[in-house]
């Protein structure tokens, strides 16, 4: 390391920082001064920072070790990161921080200069005493600024307090004689109070009698009106029931008479559609015959008149399956009018039985009504018996009308 180099070392900045916060106030508060551990720690950090400052100076670059100057500018980056910290927040564990790293980082590597301590010249020692007294007269002048200050409020809160003394004995005085006007008044009020609990004992017995007395009279009224009003209720009993009974009757068998009606409709369309289809083969037979009336039977006409018997055949063949549902929805249609007229006539009917009669003849009927099967629709023949006699017996009753 040459001696330029030696001058301009990082290490001498970093005491140089270190002796800067000397100056600081927040050095000489009181929480400071007046601990013994942390005022210790505080002269420690500084004195080792005055030490290292002085022997920068008075020690030449040749009697110096490159290696422990390179140690304690390490082992100085964390006692003066500890001191800006308090200096930020006051905390006093950063000077304790900061003195330990003192003694375990510094006071190793001060080897590294050839002279020792003891042979710093006296200056060196007084500018150290010179800083502590300064820090040390710091801590005074900020004491004897407090013990003004409290001085001046403790002579304002003596002021205070004989203010405060004389305001209470003039509450006090008043208090008292509150308290004596409040007993009067109190006295009084007892005693309008007994005067007025007699009047109103009198005047409640008084009206708790008459009360009594209409009580009665309403129990007595209310108890021949009650009777009445139940029988009343008990003859609108009897005769709701008897409506909810015919409105239950009229719901079940409003959808029996539905049906009816829509059956009969249906049976009305197939009834004119069998007629109307049926007269279409008629009217073409009809005309065949006609037409081939005068003329005699050949084998020149014999293929014409059967051809056209086919088409009225073809025509006519639709009409067996209208006429079948015609009478099958009419069929339907008589069923469910059957099932209607019983169902609305089995209340009146058994009205003035007995209740258990009334019980056994709804369980014998009701496998009538209910639980029965559907009968399953099947295509016949057209030209089958019972199909023949059923459009002979829908264009009877369509002649009839």
């Amino acid at each position: 390391m040459s001696a330029s180099a030696y001058k301009d070392h990082p290490i001498r900045a970093l005491v140089s920082q270190i002796l800067k916060m000397q100056a600081a106030p927040e050095f000489a508060e009181l929480n400071v001064a007046d601990s013994e551990q942390y005022a210790f720690a505080r002269d420690k950090v500084f004195a080792i920072a005055h030490a290292i400052n002085a022997l920068l100076h008075h020690t030449p670059a040749e009697l110096t070790s490159t290696h422990a100057l390179s140690q304690l500018q390490n082992g100085l980056q964390t006692p003066l990161s500890e001191l800006t910290s308090f200096l930020a927040n006051k905390n006093l564990g950063h000077l304790s921080n900061a003195a330990g790293q003192f003694d375990q980082n510094v006071l190793p590597y001060l080897w590294g200069f050839a002279p020792q301590l003891q042979n710093l010249p006296q200056d060196s020692l007084s500018n150290l005493l010179e800083s502590q007294a300064a820090v040390s007269r710091e801590s005074i002048r900020q004491l004897a600024a407090q013990r003004d200050d409290l001085a001046t409020k403790l002579q304002e809160l003596t002021a205070q307090a004989a203010v405060q003394e004389e305001r209470l004995d003039t509450l006090a005085e008043g208090a008292a004689k509150e308290r004596a006007e409040a007993a009067a008044t109190v006295a009084k009020l007892e005693q309008l109070f007994a005067q007025k609990e007699t009047d109103r004992a009198s005047i409640f017995e008084a009206t708790v009698s008459e009360l009594s007395r209409d009580f009665k009279d309403f129990e007595n009224k209310s108890k021949t009106e009650s009777a009445a009003i139940i029988t009343n209720l008990e003859d609108h009993r009897t005769q709701a029931a008897r409506i909810v009974q015919v409105v239950g009757n009229i719901g079940v068998t409003g959808n029996y008479q539905q049906i009816a009606n829509t059956e009969a409709v249906q049976a009305n369309f197939w009834r004119w559609a069998t007629i109307i289809i049926f007269s279409a083969g008629i009217a073409v037979a009809g005309a065949t015959f006609i037409k081939f009336w005068g003329q005699p039977f050949s084998s020149e006409n014999a293929w014409s008149v059967a051809i056209r018997l086919l088409y009225a055949i073809a025509i006519t063949a639709p009409a067996w399956y209208t006429a079948r549902e015609s009478a099958r929805h009419r069929t339907n249609s008589d069923r469910a009018r059957q099932t209607e007229l019983e169902l609305a006539s089995i209340g009146p009917f058994i009205e003035l039985m007995p209740e258990d009669k009334k019980v056994q003849i709804r369980e014998q009927l009701t496998p009538s009504y209910f639980g029965k099967t559907v009968e399953a629709h099947t295509a016949n023949n057209p030209f089958d018996a019972a199909a023949v006699k059923d459009l002979a017996i829908e264009l009877a009753k369509v002649l009839k009308k």
